[in-house]
């Protein structure tokens, strides 16, 4: 399973066993599949939770009513991923496996090695290495949506949040307007099927299982943290 703390200085996504007792700071994920942990990783779910965030003092807050359950994946149907889109699978795990040997080999966690990887100074061989895979993971999430034209720019970009390595600002502008509108499409689809006749009660727990149906968001909705 993925956990993805509520609230944190960097957006990460982690493994965890499933014999772990996950806290209430912490968001579970059900999945094992590496194309959702590159997928959920990716910049693009990452933009989608800094635009609808809520936020706790200077810091976003990852709720999966506003983050996860409202982010419009690749397929109508993503249950298995990891099947559909195998290279996405695998990029994913890569990423996963090598930012593990960084920590482990630097001694250090996910901060402080986010800290290096935004850091236009450090130039260490394994950091640029988890930068160009950043890079390939991000470029192959694209591929999963059929949007090979985008040009994300990857580069050290100024944001709210400071320098982040990350996607142009067209590009976040653009990814953002697409997977909004794809939100609005899979909503008016799922209406049409009578998925939303009936409110459903939500539940108080903080484990996500498997991809809930996108709720509509509001494209007049101020976002929250956004990295413009």
């Amino acid at each position: 399973m993925f956990v993805i703390p509520r609230v944190s200085k960097f957006f990460t996504v982690s493994v965890s066993s499933t014999n772990v007792v996950a806290s209430e700071a912490t968001v579970v994920i059900a999945s094992e599949s590496f194309a959702d942990f590159a997928l959920l990783q990716s910049l693009f779910h990452q933009l989608w939770t800094f635009s609808y965030q809520s936020s706790l003092e200077t810091r976003g807050r990852y709720t999966p009513s506003d983050c996860f359950e409202t982010f419009p994946f690749p397929t109508p149907d993503p249950s298995d991923l990891s099947t559909q889109f195998p290279t996405l699978n695998a990029i994913g795990e890569t990423y996963y496996t090598h930012r593990q040997a960084v920590m482990r080999n630097r001694q250090e966690g996910l901060t402080k090695t986010y800290n290096r990887f935004h850091d236009p100074n450090e130039t260490a061989n394994d950091i640029q290495k988890l930068r160009e895979l950043h890079i390939e993971m991000d470029r192959e999430v694209a591929n999963a949506y059929g949007w090979q034209d985008l040009d994300l720019g990857h580069d050290f970009h100024t944001t709210k949040q400071g320098i982040r390595f990350t996607i142009s600002e067209t590009a976040r502008r653009e990814v953002l307007d697409r997977l909004l509108e794809l939100n609005h499409q899979r909503y008016a689809e799922e209406v049409a099927q009578g998925l939303h006749d009936k409110k459903k009660a939500k539940g108080k727990g903080q484990k996500a299982k498997g991809k809930a149906q996108p709720s509509k968001v509001d494209s007049e909705k101020p976002m929250q943290g956004s990295l413009f």
